[in-house]
């Protein structure tokens, strides 16, 4: 069954092809699905915050905030991972700046 955030962003109108929903809902996916429990975490937010926009219970603009913090922290705490967690912290983080900031936030 799709969450409420699947449904979201499969009912916006994108003629622009900026949206990359499939993309979107893989890195969430990917990510709650981790070995590394500081990227677990981060998918937990992620989902939650979207679900959180899609019941509108927070703006967009709450949501770019906490994304824009999600990218941030997570950057920032790549610096003391492994190698290979830090190369799947840097796929969220351009995840979330390609899908979610140069995506989603300009379509809704």
């Amino acid at each position: 069954m799709a969450s409420k955030w699947h449904n979201y962003i499969d009912n916006i109108k994108d003629s622009s092809g900026r949206l990359a929903r499939e993309e979107l809902k893989g890195l969430v996916a990917s990510t709650k699905g981790d070995s590394d429990e500081f990227i677990r975490g981060q998918g937990v937010k992620m989902e939650r915050y979207l679900n959180q926009l899609a019941a509108k219970k927070i703006t967009k603009r709450q949501y770019k905030m906490y994304m824009l913090d999600m990218r941030d922290l997570t950057e920032m705490h790549a610096l003391k991972m492994s190698v290979a967690s830090k190369a799947r912290a840097q796929r969220l983080t351009k995840g979330i700046t390609d899908l979610i900031i140069n995506g989603l936030l300009l379509l809704i």
